[in-house]
């Protein structure tokens, strides 16, 4: 009968502990930790068109979705944060591309909205995109003429509208969504 006895106990201990810890560490690093949460809510996603970068100032009609999301775009992205005017749907899906999330919104969509409705709204999402921000998140806020919800959440392929100001889900889609996409490393 064959015995196997360890001359070393505590040296294999360690050796297991080492390799173990290793093993968590590869895990880790290659995704399988990622603490991202779940989106529970259904979303729109487009085929992917490309990453193409356009002149600063070309426009493109072309999209496969409005607003867009993916595509060619402007070589020069939007300055992340607030904005009181529209962002060029160009430079939106730059930004998409950077891993970014943007967050659009029109008064006018479905019942319009009177002026303290609309301001309302706007300072509501702008307090969620402020602070992510202050965060360091990747997100720009703008209105959007034409929507045909209230509310339009984009990443790089993907859309989620909503007809009324959710703080959970859109804290929820730049959660899950934000840097998701970001082939360029920002």
């Amino acid at each position: 009968m064959f015995r196997f006895r360890l001359r070393h106990p505590r040296l294999f201990v360690a050796t297991f502990a080492i390799l173990a810890a290793a093993a968590v560490i590869v895990f880790l690093l290659s995704g399988g930790g990622d603490s991202r949460p779940d989106y529970p809510y259904s979303v729109l996603v487009f085929e992917d068109q490309g990453r193409d970068d356009l002149p600063v100032g070309q426009r493109y009609d072309f999209y496969n979705s409005d607003p867009p999301t993916s595509g060619p775009h402007s070589s020069q992205p939007a300055d992340w944060g607030v904005h009181e005017e529209p962002v060029a749907k160009e430079m939106q899906v730059h930004n998409l591309e950077h891993g970014g999330v943007a967050v659009l919104y029109d008064c006018s969509a479905g019942v319009p909205l009177d002026e303290a409705k609309c301001r309302e709204l706007r300072e509501q999402l702008a307090v969620i995109v402020q602070s992510d921000i202050s965060a360091r998140k990747l997100v720009l806020m703008s209105p959007y003429a034409g929507l045909e919800h209230r509310i339009a959440l984009t990443a790089w392929r993907t859309l989620d509208t909503l007809d009324e100001f959710d703080a959970a889900r859109i804290q929820g889609f730049i959660d899950h969504f934000e840097r998701l996409f970001n082939p360029e490393g920002f």
